[in-house]
């Protein structure tokens, strides 16, 4: 058990690096000027109807932790499963859906709701006074990467089974939910997540193809020295 662990910790904390550095990309970017915003009637719909102490807290811990299970979690079940080729897709897809989105981000910044419609509530800052400080990028409302990130999730991880695929299916309708709720998104930023990860997907396999490279890393060495998938 002690081995297998071993084995897991480098490329997981590998992953991790990746998103950590991926994460200061987007705070060197220029605020917009004018940054743009859709309609956001689905936000306030929610709000109105389904606002309350339980329900607040409920969808800011579905949209803090569900965020982390889906892109990490996967990232470890794929690792302990020994599944070397999932998990190397995965590190690149992932890698592809970021710079896609931030690209987007850089070229069309949009405000989430709670930040240009005066009738949304910022649930987040009510509740803990969360600033834009921690934000990478504020105006990164489309596309929704949290849309993206848990399609690809579940992409993954339903080669594993029915029950994988149940909960991991579950969480990430959940977490797109939390996002409208809390005002985070639209609906168009979720729609857009779910194209870019398609894209995304469809672009690692061309690049696959052209680079073979991207099949053999990062390395990855499963307990016993056999991979599942090499």
């Amino acid at each position: 058990m002690r081995r297998r662990v071993r084995d897991l910790l480098p490329p997981l904390a590998l992953f991790l690096l990746l998103t950590l550095a991926l994460d200061t990309l987007p705070r060197a970017f220029p605020a917009p000027s004018s940054p743009h915003s859709f309609g956001g009637e689905e936000v306030l719909f929610l709000q109105d109807h389904l606002s309350g102490w339980l329900q607040d807290r409920f969808w800011v811990a579905v949209y803090s932790f569900g965020y982390l299970f889906l892109i990490y979690g996967t990232a470890l079940l794929l690792l302990f499963l020994g599944d070397a080729r999932s998990f190397r897709e995965y590190f690149w897809v992932f890698l592809i859906c970021q710079l896609l989105g931030f690209t987007a981000w850089l070229l069309f910044p949009v405000s989430p709701p709670r930040l240009a419609l005066e009738e949304v509530r910022d649930i987040r800052e009510e509740l803990f006074g969360l600033t834009e400080r921690a934000n990478a990028f504020p105006w990164g409302a489309f596309p929704s990467l949290h849309a993206a990130n848990g399609l690809l999730a579940f992409s993954f991880a339903r080669r594993h089974g029915r029950k994988v695929s149940l909960v991991w299916g579950v969480s990430w309708v959940l977490l797109m939910f939390s996002t409208l709720y809390l005002g985070e998104h639209y609906w168009q930023d979720l729609a857009a997540g779910c194209l870019f990860a398609l894209l995304s997907l469809s672009l690692f396999g061309v690049l696959r193809r052209r680079v073979p490279l991207l099949s053999r890393l990062p390395p990855v060495f499963p307990a016993g020295g056999q991979q599942k998938h090499p």
